[in-house]
């Protein structure tokens, strides 16, 4: 069954295309394993820059035939990969912080004046921000244009009086037992600050071929889970990020 009730066979073509990718994942991300003519392997460094591939050409902890473009075909693939989880967990994640908004200011929790007093002065100016041009009542507009940092920016322990005290464990039901609130908050808080750097270095194109990816394939996993442990398991059937780790070069 897929979600929403539809299954294999009502979706034939969506689908047959799902299976043969998985099928076939780890050779999807090693057909590009190439040998290059040198003047086509020259032209494409110059495109990209003979600085930028610098990182790539003293790269260690890969296979002795891996070239330089080798290493950076897969650095992109990685990261497209990762962003896809990367995704699911920030909707996830501000859609609980959402909950446990509503759950104290009511469903118009944006333009709540106690809600915006309790935040630091960056943070209004960014509500502020999202705010401007939205009708009121509209939360589900505010909540796709405010930035990852600001949800990042809820889990500080001055909000544990406000939101997290009375709300933590109902919005993230499978945090580990028995954290305690403020425990339990800076986990979050820990996972997202780290996660947050991660994705904002995919979206800027910078190598992540140093960054321990297998943990942060990990914390993705355990920030969905403690909110949804069967969207955590959904997310680990059509992931991309293991095929790609595993084609490493």
């Amino acid at each position: 069954m897929f979600p929403g009730g539809g299954s294999r066979q009502q979706v034939p073509e969506l689908t047959d295309k799902l299976y043969t990718f998985q099928g076939s994942s780890t050779e999807f991300y090693r057909r590009w394993l190439m040998t290059l003519p040198q003047d086509q392997a020259d032209a494409i460094t110059v495109a990209i820059s003979p600085a930028r591939m610098g990182t790539y050409l003293n790269a260690t902890g890969f296979g002795t035939r891996a070239t330089a473009l080798d290493i950076y075909v897969w650095n992109a693939l990685v990261s497209s990969a990762f962003f896809s989880t990367l995704h699911i967990a920030e909707v996830v994640v501000r859609n609980a912080i959402a909950q446990a908004l509503e759950l104290k200011y009511g469903g118009n929790w944006p333009w709540n004046a106690g809600f915006e007093r309790s935040l630091p002065k960056w943070s209004k100016v960014e509500l502020q921000s999202a705010k401007r041009g939205v009708p009121f009542g509209s939360t589900g507009k505010v909540i796709a244009e405010l930035k990852f940092a600001f949800w990042c920016g809820l889990f500080t322990k001055a909000q544990d009086q406000h939101i997290w005290n009375a709300h933590l464990h109902t919005v993230f039901p499978f945090l580990p037992f028995p954290l305690t609130v403020a425990a339990g908050r800076k986990m979050l808080y820990d996972d997202m600050e780290a996660l947050r750097g991660f994705r904002n270095r995919i979206a800027h194109h910078e190598p992540i071929i140093a960054y321990p990816l297998a943990w942060f394939q990990n914390r993705i996993h355990r920030l969905v889970a403690v909110r949804c442990e069967k969207t955590a398991a959904w997310l680990s059937q059509w992931e991309v990020v293991s095929v790609a780790l595993a084609a490493r070069p």
